[in-house]
């Protein structure tokens, strides 16, 4: 069952709180479940996807699909210790099955 779905329907040059790097998306989804999100992990594609998710103290997730593997050549050093995952299957299954993460 699907509770709910988030989405910033904004551009780029909107400038809203919504839109990553900003973290208002993330932060809508913690008023919503009323919780933190600390430790929960954020998976993306982007720096800006892990900027974000630092910024409400989720854990994030790099993925190597789409953006990610440009993303990983380029991270910035406060991003160097961020887990690296070939897609999202590859993930899924580290954290089903029990494999390192971190």
């Amino acid at each position: 069952e699907i509770d709910s779905i988030f989405f910033c329907p904004h551009g780029p040059d909107d400038k809203c709180l919504c839109r990553k790097p900003a973290p208002g998306l993330f932060e809508e989804i913690a008023e919503r479940v009323q919780s933190s999100l600390s430790g929960i992990y954020a998976v993306g594609d982007s720096e800006r996807d892990l900027i974000a998710a630092r910024a409400v103290f989720a854990a994030p997730v790099l993925v190597l699909t789409g953006k990610g593997k440009k993303t990983q050549l380029n991270l910035d050093d406060d991003f160097r210790d961020t887990p690296v995952f070939d897609d999202l299957r590859a993930f899924t299954d580290a954290l089903l099955y029990d494999k390192k993460i971190a």
